[in-house]
């Protein structure tokens, strides 16, 4: 999912100081139709029937990719914001057997120059059978052949897919489910089900590896062998190196709330901390958490239901503790979560979601610190509770911030769209 390392920022800063944000190669701006915030137009309009956006910044480019689709194949595209101009559209890889859906999309990642991409394909017919593969592209150099991320054969479902660039390698976590096809000792038989609530011998799992930058996959590490079967993983390092995966656990009683970890593929994990909110729910709700760090300090952002009661809270941490500080509400009521980060500085962060307002959904926006302090209420987007709305997706680059999103058009398909504010309006009024 993007890089909003501190590592980088001092680059940024200098990279971005003398740049005008607004101007961007041509391409016209507006108001957004939700009356706050810049709708970026970009190259990915030239294109029909996208969907599943995503943002990474590696604090000097802003990186955009989706999917497009026609009526045989789908085809990953990405382009680069960089010295005010975006790139031409470029295609990453391309299939006619693809898995593309709303909650379990395309990640995106860079480092120093080595972009990794992962992307969903069918193993078999099965509805929630299919493998995730990854490419790698270095500078100007074309993007490698995909490989398979994970070491199993079992016709099964991986993904939920989540990135983030170390100095060691590209750190990456993903839900597994090579054991609820078959028992863990026997990888050999043939698949039980392929519904996501009635798995088969065992329950997903999550994952973890690392990926060098010239794509050797290093071991692969169980994370947590009991998870919940769809939702989104997260992962974030910090400037030392130290590793946090954030997802949403499962236990035999069907609690579904939000556990964190800490460690490495190659190292181990250590025991589970817990938001504690006590959600019990049968089924997955296809809601995951965001994680995002800042020098030593993390940020989480995650939807529950718990007690029937909807909402989005977040919650900071020192990433070597992992203490969390009391759970912050920050939604206005009957929230539907989507929920994104981006942590600013130490103790605060810009969270993002999905929440109903009257008759209408609406992509809320809010900068909160670790004290429970608030700045204004932000409203970038309206969007739909539908799937086909998808996930928005925040990023923070230089002295603004984007926000893409999907919308359905009258003819049944998709477009994606971009929209940006500046830094300066997220802030408390002094």
């Amino acid at each position: 999912m993007r890089c909003k390392n501190s590592i980088l920022l001092a680059l940024m800063l200098i990279a971005l100081a003398c740049q005008e944000p607004h101007r961007q190669n041509g391409f016209s701006e507006r108001i957004s139709a939700s009356g706050f915030g810049t709708v970026v137009d970009g190259p990915w309009q030239s294109h029909e029937y996208t969907t599943t956006p995503n943002l990474f910044s590696d604090g000097i480019n802003l990186y955009v990719s989706w999917i497009k689709r026609d009526s045989v194949l789908s085809y990953l595209y990405y382009s680069r914001f960089y010295q005010n101009t975006w790139s031409e559209p470029e295609r990453v890889a391309q299939g006619e057997d693809w898995f593309v859906n709303w909650a379990d999309f395309p990640q995106f990642s860079a480092y120093n120059g080595t972009l990794m991409a992962t992307f969903l394909k069918k193993s078999d017919s099965g509805t929630y059978t299919y493998d995730i593969f990854y490419t790698l592209k270095r500078d100007d150099e074309p993007w490698s052949l995909p490989q398979k991320l994970h070491r199993d054969n079992v016709k099964a479902e991986h993904g939920f897919v989540s990135i983030a660039p170390s100095q060691r390698g590209f750190l990456v976590s993903w839900l597994d489910g090579r054991y609820t096809q078959v028992a863990p000792d026997d990888h050999n038989k043939a698949p039980t089900s392929d519904n996501h609530q009635s798995h088969g011998a065992a329950a997903m799992s999550i994952r973890g590896i690392t990926v060098s930058y010239d794509g050797t996959l290093g071991p692969e590490s169980l994370i947590d062998d009991r998870v919940c079967d769809c939702c989104q993983t997260a992962i974030a390092v910090d400037e030392s190196g130290g590793v946090v995966v954030a997802y949403r656990d499962r236990s035999r009683e069907e609690i579904r709330d939000i556990s964190l970890k800490k460690g490495s593929p190659e190292s181990g994990w250590s025991d589970i901390v817990s938001t504690s909110d006590q959600w019990g729910i049968a089924g997955c709700p296809v809601n995951g958490p965001s994680i995002d760090a800042f020098g030593n300090q993390l940020s989480l952002a995650w939807f529950t239901a718990a007690q029937d009661n909807p909402s989005v809270h977040v919650a900071f941490s020192a990433m070597d503790t992992l203490q969390l500080t009391p759970a912050i509400r920050m939604d206005s009521g009957a929230a539907i979560g989507r929920v994104d980060v981006v942590q600013l500085s130490e103790e605060a962060a810009v969270i993002s979601w999905v929440e109903p307002q009257g008759e209408e959904d609406f992509v809320r926006a809010q900068w909160v610190n670790n004290r429970g302090q608030k700045g204004p209420l932000l409203t970038p987007s309206q969007t739909s509770s539908s799937r086909a709305s998808g996930f928005p997706r925040l990023a923070r680059h230089g002295d603004l911030f984007y926000l893409a999103t999907t919308r359905s058009t009258p003819d049944g398909s998709s477009k994606i769209g971009l929209i940006s504010w500046p830094l300066s309006v997220v802030f408390p009024a002094d």
